[in-house]
């Protein structure tokens, strides 16, 4: 059962701010796309933006935990093993086996692939949970990976274009998504959302400056249209979509929260039609009504 990290049951009320809230997640992510195909086509590598996001993102929130709530750093034993978990497999690996994926596979089923998070984590919930899954969560499930389906353009690819392991990349990119949230989902209920992010980017900027040269992004800061989407990225994409994600997760179940997040290509879609004048067919506008009905749905029911 999702407690909040005060540790009571959240309301309905409060079920509906943590969808509002990691509808604004979705957001954020969506509108980073756009900052990073500018990051790549100015010479930086998909490795070298990962290691910018989450190290930079470990030193803006750590920062702002140290000046405003330092008591909040501390962490229980227990939860080491947990945490170095969200942040190595849910941090550092989504971001990379996702960039691999659609490195080797078509862009949009790279994203369909992603987003089959949510069936993980109701397999997971149905075998292990204390709390099974209901009906309902398993219908709006089926809704959203039908809707994101025809959102993303995932039926038109060839299948010549198909590589396995570009299809491995990108379910492995569902399993780490599944896992953050779900291990987000457990920590929340004992630890400030701020200082659970915080440790997931610490862990995941150890393993991008090990796996690239160390700060390999410092060297492309003095081009300042690079610091302006470089920091796009880092702040909008990344540090307050997962703050809100993390919050979001007291509010709602591993398996809501999961299934909210696919919005992302929704806004993303709507982001191209009105500042780039990209047009939406209308299949991609009948899968994102899908996805929306079995969002809400969910929260009224779920």
């Amino acid at each position: 059962m999702t407690t909040c990290h005060n540790g009571s049951t959240p309301s309905p009320k409060q079920k509906i701010q943590g969808t509002l809230i990691i509808l604004i997640a979705a957001l954020f992510w969506a509108s980073s796309a756009t900052a990073a195909k500018h990051l790549f086509l100015m010479g930086m590598t998909p490795g070298e933006l990962v290691q910018m996001r989450v190290t930079l993102s470990a030193v803006f929130i750590g920062g702002g935990l140290a000046m405003t709530r330092p008591g909040f750093f501390r962490i229980e034993k227990r939860d080491l093993l947990r945490i170095f978990t969200l942040g190595f497999f849910g941090m550092a690996m989504v971001q990379f086996t996702y960039l691999f994926a659609i490195s080797r596979i078509h862009v949009a089923v790279g994203i369909l692939m992603q987003y089959l998070a949510p069936a993980l984590i109701f397999l997971w919930a149905l075998a292990f949970g204390t709390k099974k899954p209901s009906v309902v969560a398993a219908s709006t499930i089926s809704g959203t990976i039908i809707g994101c389906y025809f959102v993303s353009g995932a039926y038109d690819f060839q299948v010549s274009e198909l590589n396995l392991l570009g299809l491995g990349s990108g379910l492995a990119s569902a399993f780490c998504f599944a896992l953050y949230t779900v291990m987000g989902e457990g920590l929340a209920g004992r630890y400030d959302p701020k200082v659970v992010t915080f440790y997931a980017f610490l862990v995941a900027a150890v393993v991008w400056n090990i796996a690239e040269p160390p700060f390999a992004f410092m060297g492309k800061c003095a081009d300042p249209s690079f610091l302006f989407w470089g920091m796009y990225v880092v702040l909008f994409g990344t540090v307050f979509p997962f703050l809100f994600y993390a919050v979001g997760v007291t509010y709602v179940s591993s398996i809501n929260a999961s299934i909210t997040a696919t919005t992302e290509p929704i806004f993303a879609g709507l982001i191209s039609w009105v500042f780039i004048g990209e047009s939406l067919t209308l299949v991609q506008m009948v899968g994102a009504a899908l996805v929306l009905l079995s969002i809400s749905v969910l929260t009224v029911k779920g």
